[in-house]
C-alpha cells in the first residue's frame, strides 16, 4: 500500500504507481436531464398497464432503481420489472416537497423499454445510480454487469455516460464487459452535451478481426444518440443536445419521449403530472433501441442476431437513416423509431 499526501492530479498518482494495476474509480452522471433544460415535463398522454406472465427477465437495466409508492412500482411497470429490495429508490424531497435529483430515471427508462416489447418480456432492474446526485461509480456498474451475466441476461441497457481524463474506458467496466458471453449486446446512451467527444461506457469498442465488421468474440456495445423526427419522420435529424461522431452506432427517438414517472399529482410543480411525463435525452433513445432488440429476441434468436436485425432491417428497401455531417462528409447512421402513442 502506498499513501500519497496532499492533493495531486490523478495522472501523476497513476504514473507513480507504474504498472501496479491501479486505475481511478470514475464517476458518471446523468447528463443535463436532471437540472438542465432536458428536465421532464407534464403530459396529457398515458399508457395502459399490461400484465406479464411469470417468465425470466429478458433484458437488464442498470440505473437508479425502481420508485415504489405504497410498496409497489408504477402501475405501468406492474410485474414486468423484477428487482431486489436494494434496487428500489428512496425519494428525497426538497423544501417544496418535490423530489430532488434523479429518482424516477430508472422507472422512466424501464417504462420506455417496455413500450417497445410484447407483454411476455420482463426487465431486470439493478439500482446503482445515486438518486440525489445522479452519479455512479464504475465499479458499481461492473458489479451489476457481472450479476446480470450470472442471471443469464445477455441484453443490458446503460442509460448514463461520462468522459475519462485518459480517454480510455474505465477498466472495471471494460473488464466486466469482456466477461459477458460473446453473443451479448450492451446498449449505452451517447450523452447529452452536443459534442463529438468520446464518452463511456458507450464509447467502449472491442477491435474486430475484420475491419468494419462486428467482433463475434466479444460483446457488442451499441452507442445510441438521440434523433429528432418531429419535423419529418422520414428524415430524422440529430437532436440538438445529442452527442455525435463516428463512434455513435445508431440514433433513436429522443425528444419528448413518453414514459412512466411518479404517481399522479407528484411532483406538484409544475402542476399537471398524471403519473407520466415527456422527457428528452439519449438515456431514452438507448432504452428504445434496447426494447426493439428485446422485441426481436422474444421471437427467438440471440441478442447479437436481434441487434443486427434492428439496426440493419432486411425487409426495408430504403431504411430510414440519420445523415450525420462529420469531418469526412455526410454519413448515414441507422435510425430506430420508437413506439409512438396514438395522436403523437
Amino acid at each position: 500500500m502506498r499513501r500519497f499526501a496532499g492533493t495531486r492530479p490523478v495522472p501523476e498518482v497513476l504514473a507513480a504507481l507504474g504498472n501496479r494495476g491501479a486505475s481511478p474509480n470514475h464517476l458518471f452522471g446523468l447528463d443535463r436531464i436532471i437540472w438542465g433544460e432536458l428536465r421532464p415535463k407534464p403530459t396529457n398522454h398515458t399508457l395502459d398497464p399490461v400484465l406479464a406472465p411469470d417468465v425470466p427477465p429478458l433484458a437488464g437495466v442498470i440505473d437508479t432503481g425502481v420508485v415504489l409508492h405504497e410498496g409497489r412500482p408504477h402501475p405501468y411497470l406492474g410485474n414486468r420489472v423484477v428487482f431486489d429490495p436494494e434496487d428500489t429508490v428512496r425519494v428525497v424531497r426538497g423544501e417544496d416537497e418535490n423530489p430532488v435529483g434523479s429518482a424516477a430515471h430508472g422507472t422512466f427508462v424501464a417504462g420506455v423499454l417496455l413500450k417497445q416489447v410484447p407483454p411476455e418480456v420482463r426487465v431486470r432492474m439493478k439500482g446503482v445510480i445515486d438518486e440525489q446526485s445522479g452519479e455512479l461509480e464504475d465499479l458499481a456498474v461492473a458489479n451489476a454487469i457481472d450479476e446480470l451475466r450470472e442471471e443469464g441476461i445477455t441484453l443490458i441497457n446503460l442509460s448514463f455516460s461520462g468522459a475519462t481524463w485518459e480517454d480510455e474506458p474505465p477498466k472495471a467496466i471494460e473488464a466486466a464487459l469482456r466477461r459477458l458471453p460473446p453473443d451479448s449486446v450492451v446498449v449505452a446512451s451517447a450523452g447529452n452535451r452536443a459534442s463529438r467527444h468520446l464518452v463511456y461506457p458507450a464509447g467502449t469498442k472491442f477491435e474486430a478481426k475484420v475491419p468494419g465488421s462486428a467482433d463475434r468474440s466479444h460483446v457488442q456495445v451499441i452507442a445510441v444518440g438521440s434523433a429528432d423526427a418531429s419535423q419529418d419522420s422520414n428524415k430524422p435529424l440529430v437532436a440538438d443536445f445529442s452527442n455525435y461522431g463516428p463512434w455513435v452506432s445508431a440514433y433513436a427517438d429522443g425528444v419528448d419521449v413518453l414514459g412512466p414517472y411518479f404517481r399522479p399529482g407528484y411532483p406538484t410543480r409544475p402542476a399537471g403530472y398524471n403519473g407520466f411525463a415527456v422527457w428528452s435525452g439519449t438515456s431514452f433513445s438507448a432504452a428504445i433501441v434496447t426494447g426493439q432488440i428485446a422485441a426481436v429476441m422474444a421471437k427467438g434468436g440471440s441478442a447479437f442476431e436481434a441487434a443486427h436485425a434492428v439496426l440493419h432491417p432486411e425487409s426495408a428497401e430504403e431504411p430510414v437513416v440519420v445523415r450525420v455531417q462529420d469531418l469526412n462528409g455526410e454519413a448515414p447512421v441507422p435510425y430506430v423509431a420508437g413506439v409512438r402513442e396514438p395522436g403523437a
